[in-house]
């Protein structure tokens, strides 16, 4: 792929006029209206809403998952709607990191081989994927576990394991759905105090989707979501809102 990428813009993922429209039950549901929304590198936003609001359809399409029914996704200045679906796939591959409500991992698997999996998949050799994985996870704290199943782990740590699987390919911008949904009050904390560790101390970008309201106290941009539009827009850390 030849891009024109946009690498020393403030903004490190954008989103213009989008609307997803899809069919259920042979209604018409307009998840998205019209949604315009820059997303700052070095940040972390999150998103809130009632169920059905299309928070989550907001992440999909940012994410490149799905296509919307209009508009546009730009990473860095590359137009993600405009590609194919085998350079979108690449462009989620190396440039985005996915962090699941149900972690997505393979429990039979060892706690490294999860972590190392998008970048073999890339093709990248196994020592250096070795070394990048320890390293990732020793960012969650969990490079002691990195020879243990999935399967022995906590829900608090399996998402620790998912973090590390997210950072380690160095993505531009991380994209969290529910990450503390299927967790306790105690590991939900630990999640939200990680998360933000790695906005403030190591500059990460993340976008989160949430029904968490400490993760949106937490948050450097909290963005508000009903019927498939922005309602507010604030900063938790300055709490002026702009109304929508």
């Amino acid at each position: 792929m030849n891009h024109l990428a946009e690498t020393t813009s403030s903004v490190v993922l954008r989103g213009v006029s989008l609307c997803k429209s899809f069919t259920l039950n042979e209604l018409s549901v307009q998840a998205l209206n019209d949604v315009s929304v820059d997303l700052e590198r070095g940040k972390l936003t999150a998103v809130m809403g009632p169920s059905g609001s299309g928070k989550s359809t907001l992440l999909h399409v940012l994410g490149g998952v799905d296509q919307p029914t209009s508009g546009s996704v730009f990473i860095d200045g590359v137009n993600l709607t405009n590609l194919s679906d085998y350079e979108r796939t690449i462009i989620r591959r190396r440039e985005m990191g996915f962090i699941f409500q149900a972690f997505n991992l393979l429990p039979s698997f060892d706690v490294l081989s999860n972590v190392m999996m998008p970048l073999r998949f890339d093709g990248v050799q196994l020592g250096i994927a070795q070394q990048r994985a320890i390293k990732a996870l020793a960012l969650v704290g969990l490079d002691r576990r990195a020879s243990q199943r999935v399967s022995a782990l906590s829900g608090g740590e399996r998402q620790r394991v998912a973090i590390a699987r997210a950072m380690v390919i160095e993505p531009k911008i991380m994209l969290a759905d529910e990450p503390t949904g299927n967790l306790d009050s105690a590991s939900s904390r630990n999640i939200v105090e990680l998360l933000r560790k790695m906005v403030t101390d190591l500059g990460h970008s993340v976008l989160i989707v949430t029904h968490d309201r400490s993760i949106g106290e937490t948050a450097d941009r909290l963005i508000e979501f009903a019927d498939g539009r922005i309602v507010a827009d604030s900063s938790p850390i300055n709490p002026a809102v702009t109304r929508v």
